[in-house]
């Protein structure tokens, strides 16, 4: 557990401000309103601050007030930075406000787009906005500065869950800090990319380097099996006249046999589409993932970021997870994955130390083409072989037992060559509707599940299920780029059920009780201005997040969103005809219309089954309705 740390949020209006903090160790809060007296008494307690989105917002609000800016000058800073979108250290109002203290901000590392609130709606909380509006024009009265507080206090809580949710990922941040000899609050003030830099003592180059597209392709790499138009693909790096931005922006589409194969500088991608195979006892399904594949391509082919002083560094970094892993060492195993995780994409950030796209784009590159000179050897050799899929790090393949001899020695031959290992796994059954969404049923094991059409929920009976952390709906729970999806997670939870266990999307659905098993979360961007819902026909004002459950209730209809500079109304995308809102969580089962999610469900497992809804004639419904207008008007 991480001790010492203050949950802290602000709200700000045109003549107040509002701070809630919280200790989390003892429970105990601390409110201020316009009091930067007894706000500076608590800050020379130093206390250790964390909260959502601080390094943009909340600390900049903070050094305005620490400054001594009044509450009508902390509302320009504010709408600098919301409204004006202006970040928080070129704001000129807080040129001379210097102060210095140590938060963590949870928005770091998750995954771009999320929100507190699009969290605390995930997550099942009371996401009710505060009707005290942010551009009142006068000091706030003691019931506004009431209802203020406890929304505040909402946010408080509801980012104090978020830091109990992200704890292990913050203790394998503090772990890998202390061993670059950091203490705690040096740590998780960094962003896990700034902490691998740190960790592998990058230093930037004096000069900025420009061999991005010197890449030469590896010697132990068979071209011959390669197709010619993907080598020319890769030859053209070294074509100057093609602009980097162009260059690096194209990819190629070609086929292996079915498999619907996409090459390009994002990885390579590779899907039968809307396919289904059970293995038998004369035909096997087979998956070949690359052990820590970019880790072991940074090391075995030279690929370390030259800002590291030694590539060594690296190397023994490897060695030491697998030493710790092999000791049941979970603590230093987990600190260790985060570097080697976080250091291929570090290398394309120029703003780290690690910067270094000439290896960034050899990585990429040569992970391609080792699997693809693999893949077309296999298919060359093995007659009854079929690729299924292909992925950054792996490779699944069926084919029949006359193959099997086959099979192992390319794939032996392949490992002896490059230095990488392969680790197999035995599937029952795949279901695949595209690259980016299929259910594996190993032979041993539990169901393997990818893509947003089949990986949600995180909540049993309404309440965070922390022992649900690293399986489907979490993600990334341990490490960077932390996003969750609990949205509708019956129509996953049915689907599933259906391809694993045979259950008809009617038994799951209808048995289902937990009315949050049933939420849509509803999201509209930044560039609208507001929501509303159509009730009985009227406009009815309705938040930017919004709960909501499919029902039968025909007052109430679709939620639209208004863009705030076109004035455009567009209807939320995906949502039922008819909605109910319920962001404070009042409503129950009842007012759920599980026909809806079924409807949806069958529809889903349809497009996994390649079944598609059977077309209307569009011709015979208009050429009846003429009929039908010709004949009313003759009477």
């Amino acid at each position: 557990m991480i001790n010492g740390v203050t949950i802290f949020d602000f709200e700000v209006t045109r003549h107040d401000w509002i701070m809630v903090a919280k200790d989390v160790d003892s429970g105990t809060y601390h409110c201020f309103h316009n009091d930067p007296d007894g706000l500076q008494a608590f800050m020379q307690t130093d206390p250790w601050l964390c909260g959502f989105n601080v390094k943009h917002y909340d600390n900049h609000i903070l050094r305005g007030i620490i400054a001594g800016l009044p509450p009508e000058m902390i509302k320009t800073v504010n709408d600098r930075i919301i409204i004006e979108g202006m970040m928080g250290w070129d704001v000129p109002e807080l040129q001379d406000a210097r102060a210095y203290f140590d938060t963590i901000d949870l928005a770091d590392d998750v995954q771009m787009g999320t929100s507190l609130k699009s969290f605390e709606a995930h997550m099942g909380m009371n996401i009710k906005e505060t009707d005290v509006s942010f551009d009142i024009d006068r000091p706030l009265t003691i019931e506004e500065v009431r209802l203020m507080f406890n929304y505040c206090r909402a946010d408080v809580n509801a980012t104090e869950v978020l830091f109990n949710v992200r704890m292990p990922y913050l203790e394998n941040k503090l772990n890998l800090g202390r061993q670059c000899g950091l203490s705690p609050r040096e740590a998780l003030r960094l962003t896990n990319a700034k902490l691998t830099a740190r960790y592998l003592k990058a230093q930037k180059p004096d000069k900025p380097r420009t061999d991005e597209r010197d890449y030469k392709f590896p010697e132990n790499l068979k071209t011959e099996y390669i197709p010619q138009e993907v080598m020319k693909f890769f030859e053209d790096i070294h074509d100057k006249s093609i602009p980097d931005e162009e260059y690096f922006s194209r990819k190629i589409d070609f086929k292996l046999g079915d498999c619907e194969v996409t090459v390009g500088f994002g990885g390579i991608h590779g899907a039968i589409p809307v396919y289904r195979e059970k293995a038998t006892e004369e035909r096997t399904i087979r998956n070949k993932d690359v052990a820590s594949y970019y880790p072991n391509l940074v090391r075995k082919m030279g690929y370390a970021s030259r800002s590291i002083p030694d590539p060594k560094i690296y190397a023994d970094t490897i060695d030491a997870r697998v030493l710790a892993k092999r000791s049941m060492d979970v603590t230093t195993a987990n600190a260790l994955k985060l570097v080697l995780n976080t250091t291929y994409g570090a290398m394309g950030n120029r703003y780290n130390d690690l910067f270094d796209p000439l290896m960034m784009r050899s990585v990429c590159i040569s992970g391609q083409l080792f699997l693809l000179e693999l893949s077309c050897h296999l298919l060359a050799e093995c007659p009854t072989l079929q690729i299924i899929q292909l992925n950054t790090d792996g490779i699944m393949v069926s084919f029949d037992s006359s193959d099997e001899n086959m099979w192992q020695t390319i794939t032996a031959e392949w490992q002896e060559r490059t230095g990488f290992e392969l680790e197999e796994d035995f599937i029952q059954e795949i279901i695949q509707r595209d690259v980016n969404n299929y259910c594996e049923i190993p032979v041993k094991g539990s169901p393997k599940l990818k893509g947003g059409e089949l990986v949600r929920g995180v909540l049993t009976n309404g309440k965070v299920d922390f022992t649900k952390m690293g399986f489907p709906g979490w993600d990334n729970i341990n490490g960077g780029a932390f996003k969750i999806n609990n949205t509708a997670v019956i129509i996953p939870k049915a689907i599933v059920d259906y391809f694993v266990k045979g259950i008809p999307v009617e038994d799951t659905i209808n048995k289902c009780s937990e009315i949050l098993d049933f939420q849509i979360i509803a999201k509209a961007g930044g560039m609208y201005s507001r929501c509303y819902q159509l009730v009985s026909g009227e406009e009815v004002p309705a938040q930017k997040v919004n709960r909501l459950y499919a029902t039968k209730d025909k007052r109430y209809g679709p939620v639209y969103k208004v863009h705030g500079e076109t004035g455009r109304h567009a209807l939320v995308a995906g949502l039922p005809e008819h909605c109910m809102i319920d962001n404070d969580n009042h409503k129950g089962i009842w007012c759920v219309d599980k026909e809806w999610y079924i409807t949806k469900a069958k529809q889903k497992i349809n497009e996994f089954l390649g079944i598609k809804p059977p077309k209307v004639n569009k011709r015979r419904v208009t050429s009846l309705t003429k009929k039908c207008m010709k004949l009313l008007s003759s009477l």
